[in-house]
């Protein structure tokens, strides 16, 4: 009789259940954190434009410090050593010149320098600026500044002499360039890396996914 009613019963129970389609909710977010570096990025710009690699140190990227920093070190040494050359080899110039044209008093300016490697002699320059009527302040009247080359080959050392310390003042000004540029790159880059940083944070998000053993909680990531 009592198998009769617990039969009973479990019939009734299994009536009332009804199945249904399985349903799966949509995402819930429970929270959005971005990943940010709390570093300031405008000291860090900062001190990129003062010493390039500075700004990345400071925000923790000392590959990238190591890399700038070393750049702008070799383009400043690169930059004293050539200027320093484009002196030394000037006055070098300008010494010969004194010697083999007989100069004694230089005026000021590198336009005297100029004209002694273009014209023969003092004589031939003022001859031409008289032929050109051009200012006569610009003639050479003082006898102590007047020079003569002995030949051509002389004022073509000369010259030569003068064009080598133009090379290194070119090679002076090119890596002065490179320390501006460095700056530059090593400011922008921390601007991209800034970027990026701000904009690849974790989301976590939650699911509600049931099954036939019940509901299950899963959480999702997204980098």
């Amino acid at each position: 009789m009592a198998l009769l009613l617990a039969a009973g019963l479990a019939a009734q129970v299994a009536a009332q259940v009804t199945v249904e389609d399985e349903i799966v909710t949509g995402e819930v977010s429970f929270f959005d954190v971005k990943v940010e570096n709390e570093r300031s990025l405008v000291a860090a710009m900062g001190l990129s434009l003062a010493v390039p690699g500075m700004g990345h140190y400071y925000v923790d990227r000392p590959k990238s410090a190591f890399v700038y920093l070393s750049v702008d070190l070799a383009s400043l040494f690169g930059a004293l050593v050539f200027y320093g050359l484009a002196d030394t080899q000037e006055k070098s110039a300008r010494s010969f010149a004194a010697s083999a044209a007989g100069i004694l008093s230089a005026p000021s300016g590198e336009a005297y320098w100029r004209h002694v490697g273009a014209y023969m002699d003092a004589a031939e320059y003022n001859e031409s600026v008289e032929l050109s009527r051009g200012n006569a302040a610009d003639l050479y009247r003082d006898p102590e500044s007047w020079w003569r080359w002995a030949d051509r080959e002389q004022q073509d050392e000369y010259n030569n002499l003068r064009q080598k310390a133009r090379n290194f003042r070119v090679a002076s000004s090119f890596f002065a360039g490179a320390l501006v540029v460095n700056r530059i790159l090593s400011t922008v880059d921390l601007r991209v890396f800034r970027k990026k940083s701000l904009s690849s944070g974790v989301r976590f998000q939650a699911a509600l996914t049931p099954d036939a053993r019940g509901t299950v909680l899963a959480l999702k990531t997204n980098f």
